[in-house]
């Protein structure tokens, strides 16, 4: 297990963080911050030549990763993208195309694979109707007439549905959970947006009215489709905490760079003692973060037998801690942490829906305990 970034994966890091800078600054997502869309799909297209969307889809697909480690690849852009803020399904599409490349047919694979990787697809996840991690909250339910599936019922809080052109919906049958990859304007599918806290990311309700899909739309049968759920839980996890970290780097490094530069009483801000002790105890928090979040990522790449307590683990701990240090952020910077103007508020804005998004940290740690005991109970029986 290799805890450290290469040399390819450190120019990954330089590549995508200078095109960020160059075609979707902060300043430029603050443009559309109150528009419809904030999403945009050329940009999302020059990045997926960056590899945003290919990195977990094989090179038959038109995909490929920069090392031997693809999710490892993938949280390297992903830190990139929350530290800049950025919008775009970067969590949902490479959810989708996981399961695609680990469940899907051939066919599925064929349809949907080559237009993720090269941005022309944009896939969104639809997993429960609230949002959460919670299996027994998909609200989408599918009747089998023997050629294909009727489904009816809602999807919530989905990331980036009004721009989707296909999307992994998670459904209810006689038989048990399954996945269904659908086209986004199978006739049926509606799409309503709903206002967030978070300003640069656009969530909607998704409804099916009696969709009809044929029975090839069947991502990795009933049988498999528990193993697709966690395997998307887990990986969505470690996208979503991989997001915080870089943004948590990035607001810590800002507000060191701020307090130096404040001028009270004739010093800086930074050179007070109780401002040293405060930041010293947040840069322990980043590094801690970071911690949970790559070990996290490592065991799900390597398929660890504790790779689920690492996730639970990422869960509980890396959001609540990025809305705390977001918090934290803004007394630092007095007056002007607290305006619209600074960046600040958009940061804690994110941190804040992410800490509900996937499971609240309470859910994360309840589950983290759950799996602790039934390794025990395991390990006494043995």
């Amino acid at each position: 297990m290799d805890f450290g970034f290469d040399d390819d994966q450190e120019l990954l890091r330089t590549s995508t963080r200078g095109f960020l800078e160059r075609r979707n600054p902060v300043a430029r997502i603050r443009t559309r911050l109150e528009a419809p869309e904030v999403f945009v799909r050329d940009v999302w297209r020059e990045g997926a030549e960056l590899g945003w969307t290919a990195l977990l889809v094989p090179e038959e697909y038109g995909g490929g990763s920069v090392s031997a480690q693809p999710l490892i690849d993938l949280v390297v852009i992903a830190e990139e993208f929350g530290r800049a803020l950025q919008p775009g399904p970067l969590v949902p599409t490479n959810v989708v195309a996981d399961a695609l490349v680990r469940s899907g047919s051939g066919q599925q694979r064929q349809e949907f694979l080559p237009g993720i990787a090269d941005g022309s697809i944009v896939a969104a996840w639809c997993g429960n109707s609230d949002g959460t991690a919670d299996r027994a909250a998909v609200g989408v339910r599918a009747r089998s007439d023997g050629s294909g599936y009727t489904c009816s019922g809602t999807a919530g809080y989905v990331q980036d549905a009004a721009v989707a052109d296909a999307m992994l919906v998670a459904v209810e049958t006689d038989a048990g959970l399954g996945h269904l990859i659908v086209a986004a304007d199978t006739p049926g599918i509606s799409v309503r947006p709903l206002l967030g806290l978070d300003l640069t990311r656009r969530f909607a309700e998704v409804r099916f009215d009696e969709v009809a899909v044929p029975a090839s739309s069947l991502v990795g049968g009933i049988s498999g489709s528990d193993a697709v759920w966690e395997r998307a839980f887990a990986l969505a996890t470690v996208l979503q905490a991989a997001q915080a970290v870089g943004a948590a780097e990035h607001l810590f490094a800002t507000t060191v760079d701020y307090l130096s530069e404040r001028i009270q009483f004739g010093r800086t801000i930074a050179s007070f003692q109780a401002i040293k002790h405060r930041l010293a105890d947040l840069l322990v928090c980043v590094e801690a973060m970071r911690a949970a979040a790559h070990y996290a990522a490592l065991a799900v790449a390597d398929d660890l037998d504790d790779a689920r307590e690492a996730v639970a683990t990422a869960g509980a701990y890396v959001t609540e801690t990025h809305a705390m240090l977001c918090g934290e952020c803004v007394q630092l910077t007095g007056g002007i942490g607290f305006t619209w103007e600074h960046d600040l508020h958009l940061f804690l804005r994110r941190a804040r829906v992410d800490e509900v998004l996937l499971g609240d940290p309470a859910w994360h740690r309840e589950r983290l305990c759950a799996l602790v005991a039934d390794a025990d109970t395991q390990r006494v029986e043995d």
